[in-house]
């Protein structure tokens, strides 16, 4: 385990080091999300009758995508895993989140809440869908993707551990912890779902968490059971136990580990596997407060699979706070071993986490048997407008574990590609936002062997979303 003990003494170092500088300099940006449940928006009341403490909120959020590329998977008429696609396509999709909310004050004994949100998708234009394929024929479908009930403890415990220390939910929920680097995404919108890239649909199948903050710590004790969609087959389901904690040092630093089980998964390379997970974040040096560095660890064993494999990364930000425009540089560098499973990793956080790359990232490589570079520089010209360009070098981790698309044949090449990828991010109101990127992608002779194409894939893209 080379990368255990490289990230071993990279979290040493870091641990040691934001303990040893005094709490002087504010961190705003240590979690980007707060760990644990996330409930979609519901900002209006529709009901609250503060004499019986009964409170009901409803929301709705709409999504709208449009893409359109040039040579997807760089001039291959299937993906990399061999699904039928197109060469050039072009498709859109729509989405629509509504969302029930309620909460009841009990009498001196918390707050009891529960909520459900369904989500709608279509996807529309190119017969396969998507560039990877994975929604083809026009797919168009409703679901319940969470339906949960839970309690929070308010003032029951506030003189020792504070408000609302103690959180327990069960049923239907999306649960993330880690910034989705590992946890975050219960489901897929692919296949008869539609919605691939939207991916509105989040809530794990059922789940049961026991969450806890108090003092600067949190942690959190859950199952969750994933149901996925699986083409010309059943739906496979995997099951996982586990405990997640994190302590914040203040503002400067944020620490965390989780270890999980995983059982009774149809996926059977993952089914019986333990992973383990260390991560940290912060601002290591308070004469550099602009300075952020941050990185993960995650090992996953299975002997009766034959697994031992990992993943890592380690990222570098400088932001320019007192310069016009508040520019940001970003060095990250990744990797994920041959056999690694991503298990229910998320898109969370801005550009780049953790999908990696509009091209590569979300049709081709999914961060396994993956070695990464990521070079992110991004300027603020208003509050509400964000830009940037984001640079790739994308290499097998191990090229003689690949395998052409077709599945024959073998990989002799690492180095995979490269992409530029260039976005911008505008809040048009408070419940109105745009994004829009064009990406390039440059095959290498690992990219060359795999699809037996070697043509640049361009894409251009809108994402747009409201919320009442």
């Amino acid at each position: 385990m080379p990368h255990a003990r490289f990230y071993a003494g990279l979290g040493a170092s870091l641990g040691g080091l934001l303990l040893a500088v005094p709490a002087q300099a504010a961190v705003t940006d240590v979690d980007y999300l707060s760990p644990g449940i996330q409930v979609p928006s519901a900002d209006i009341e529709l009901y609250n009758n503060k004499q019986s403490g009964v409170r009901l909120n409803g929301g709705l959020t709409l999504y709208g995508f449009g893409a359109a590329t040039r040579n997807a998977n760089f001039g291959a008429s299937e993906s990399i895993g061999g699904t039928p696609a197109s060469r050039h396509p072009a498709w859109w999709e729509a989405t629509a989140m509504p969302t029930l909310t309620g909460e009841v004050d009990l009498p001196n004994a918390g707050t009891a809440f529960a909520g459900v949100t369904a989500v709608g998708n279509m996807t529309r234009g190119n017969a396969y869908g998507d560039a990877s394929g994975a929604t083809p024929d026009h797919p168009e479908d409703a679901r319940i993707d969470r339906a949960y009930a839970g309690w929070r403890s308010g003032g029951l415990f506030a003189e020792s551990l504070g408000e609302d220390a103690l959180t327990v939910s069960f049923g239907r929920q999306q649960f993330e912890f880690g910034e989705g680097f590992l946890v975050g995404d219960g489901f897929l919108d692919t296949g008869k779902y539609g919605g691939y890239y939207i991916g509105a649909s989040q809530g794990f199948h059922n789940s049961a968490v026991v969450s806890l903050d108090t003092h600067g710590w949190h942690g959190d004790l859950f199952h969750l059971k994933e149901d996925q969609y699986v083409r010309n087959g059943p739906d496979t389901e995997t099951s996982m136990n586990g405990v997640n904690a994190s302590y914040r040092l203040g503002d400067r630093a944020k620490f965390g580990a989780a270890v999980m089980h995983t059982y009774n998964s149809d996926n059977t390379a993952l089914d019986g596997t333990d992973i383990y997970n260390l991560r940290a974040k912060g601002k290591p040096f308070a004469a550099i407060p602009d300075l952020s560095i941050g990185g993960q660890y995650v090992y996953e064993d299975n002997d009766d699979n034959g697994i031992s494999d990992d993943a890592w990364y380690a990222q570098v930000t400088y932001r320019f706070s007192r310069v016009r425009w508040t520019p940001e540089l970003a060095y990250r560098h990744a990797e994920f071993s041959s056999n690694y499973d991503t298990v229910f990793y998320d898109f969370v956080s801005g550009w780049g986490n953790w999908f990696m790359g509009e091209i590569v990232g979300e049709y081709m490589l999914f961060n396994s048997n993956l070695d990464a570079d990521m070079l992110k520089a991004s300027i603020q010209p208003t509050d509400s407008l964000e830009t940037g360009v984001i640079g790739y070098n994308f290499r097998y981790h191990n090229a003689s574990a690949a395998s052409t698309s077709s599945g024959s044949g073998n990989i002799t090449d690492s180095d995979f590609a490269k992409e530029l990828d260039l976005y911008a991010d505008w809040t048009v109101t408070d419940r109105f936002s745009l994004s829009g990127v064009y990406a390039v992608a440059f095959p290498e002779d690992g990219a060359e062997q795999t699809f037996g194409h070697d043509h640049t894939s361009q894409l251009f893209e809108v994402l747009a979303t409201y919320s009442f």
